[in-house]
């Protein structure tokens, strides 16, 4: 009898994707198309007000290599929304291959959509790229959020070794206006020792808003009282303002960006990010 050598076994990989679009009808964003697929969902709970918002879900539990999802939203003219997710995204150890999400928002003249997902958590081994492109139209305007964490500081955690890249593309009736591009490979803890790339940060994140009266909030922004512990820095130009914010954990940078998206929106962030 003949014995064949075992071959590794295929891991089984998540697929999800996602696609929402809301129009204006008599006053109010209403939605008119939703489609899900896979491990990736969306609910819209019930909100006060005219502004919906759409919480995208991850039913497989996180992210690892091989894994691939997309999300996409489209707003119609003078249309309001925010895109949140259910809880923070874990990017875990990746056997082989990379994990894969790709965002893409398409926003209307008038329109104004808020992208702020949670936080995402990079597990030592992980491998993750991530684009996100947003086309904007007219005078449509959007506030673009991301943040991203190294381990979990209350495991000890401090990882060394992981791949992740995220790309951003914004465009204005298909201008490229502005571009975003990160890595961080191993080893990482030499972006740690150094005060010009992360210094004794593990949690980080960046905001972008696109619109007319960007350069006039710039001043008010800086004026907010700091968050403990959390660096914040901005600039404007070209109707563009930038924030990035630097923290030792996760915690303090929540409760920044918390701050930061109440004071900046007038209304407290959806509430997936206060449960």
């Amino acid at each position: 009898m003949l014995m064949r050598p075992m071959s590794d076994p295929v891991q089984q990989r998540a697929r999800g994707a996602v696609r929402v679009g809301f129009f204006l009808d008599r006053g109010a964003t209403r939605l008119c198309d939703l489609y899900q697929q896979g491990s990736a969902k969306a609910m819209l709970p019930r909100v006060y007000g005219t502004e919906p918002v759409a919480v995208l879900i991850n039913t497989a539990g996180g992210l690892t290599g091989g894994d691939r999802f997309r999300y996409e939203a489209t707003l119609g003219a003078g249309a309001r929304a925010t895109l949140a997710t259910q809880t923070a995204e874990r990017a875990y150890r990746a056997a082989s291959d990379t994990a894969r999400v790709d965002v893409a928002l398409r926003v209307g003249p008038g329109a104004r959509l808020d992208w702020l997902p949670q936080e995402t958590i990079l597990f030592e081994g992980s491998a993750l790229s991530r684009r996100l492109d947003l086309d904007l139209e007219g005078d449509a305007t959007a506030l673009v959020l991301e943040s991203v964490v190294l381990g979990r500081a209350a495991m000890g955690e401090m990882p060394a070794a992981l791949n992740f890249r995220d790309d951003w593309r914004i465009r204005r009736d298909g201008r490229l206006i502005h571009a975003e591009a990160l890595r961080l490979a191993p080893p990482l803890p030499s972006l740690r020792d150094s005060p010009a790339a992360l210094g004794d940060a593990r949690a980080m994140a960046t905001a972008v808003y696109l619109g007319a009266d960007a350069a006039d909030r710039l001043e008010s922004v800086r004026a907010w009282p700091a968050t403990p512990g959390v660096r914040m820095g901005a600039s404007a130009w070209d109707g563009r303002l930038v924030l990035r914010w630097l923290a030792p954990t996760a915690q303090p940078l929540r409760v920044a960006l918390i701050d930061f998206l109440t004071r900046f929106r007038d209304t407290p962030p959806p509430r997936v990010w206060t449960m």
